[in-house]
């Protein structure tokens, strides 16, 4: 790996996985796990970006309202009234 771009790609596929289990696994926890008023609310939230940045990185991006329409439908009942 000569550039930061190849060390990246490197980086990417061993760890991050690259494939349709992968890809799939991460939508799944996108649009099925419920957020917890037990945890800091913006830390969840970023872990929910997170995953839609790691779906662009391999190649399946998430419009930015899919990504919205994901946090809003997993917020706690506790959040209902933003529903």
């Amino acid at each position: 790996a000569t550039s930061a771009e190849e060390i990246w790609k490197k980086l990417s596929e061993r760890y991050e996985g690259k494939g349709k289990q992968t890809i799939a696994y991460l939508i799944g926890e996108l649009f099925r796990g419920t957020l917890s008023d037990e945890s800091a609310m913006e830390t969840q939230l970023n872990t929910m970006r997170q995953k839609a940045y790691v779906l662009k990185s391999l190649g399946q991006p998430l419009d930015d309202s899919l990504v919205a329409i994901a946090m809003v439908i997993s917020l706690p009942p506790s959040y209902s009234i933003l529903r």
